[in-house]
């Protein structure tokens, strides 16, 4: 069987340009590479090594619909589960839940979506 390595993430943007710019200023990644001849991808990475692709939707030919019905949804985890969410709100993400408390298993957990509507879950460090 062939092993499977990981990548990037890869992420359609409606509006390249302004989607790399909020991921880099808003969540702390920083831009490691750019393509901008013949399509746009830029390669993104922050300090724990998380890897995001970011790409022009329109020029590979997809229309981007109501995101927040993806069946596929990246998960982070944070330690500080009130500041996260707050810096969210102030920079122009949309929490669409929580955070709430599962008393059952004992963490933290929430969702929040870029300025494009991408759904993302974020979990504390007691997440099981």
């Amino acid at each position: 069987m062939v092993e499977i390595q990981p990548r990037e993430t890869v992420i359609l943007a409606s509006d390249f340009a302004p989607l790399v710019a909020w991921y880099r200023d808003v969540l702390g990644f920083r831009e490691v590479r750019r393509f901008e001849d013949g399509y746009h991808y830029a390669n993104l990475e922050n300090g724990a090594g998380i890897r995001l692709g970011i790409a022009s939707a329109q020029e590979l030919g997809v229309v981007p619909t109501d995101r927040s019905q993806n069946s596929v949804v990246v998960q982070f985890q944070v330690d500080n589960r009130a500041e996260f969410f707050a810096h969210l709100s102030e920079s122009g993400g949309t929490v669409t839940a929580g955070p709430s408390f599962d008393p059952k298993l004992k963490f933290w957990f929430g969702g929040f979506s870029d300025p494009e509507g991408n759904p993302f879950w974020v979990v504390d460090k007691d997440c099981p």
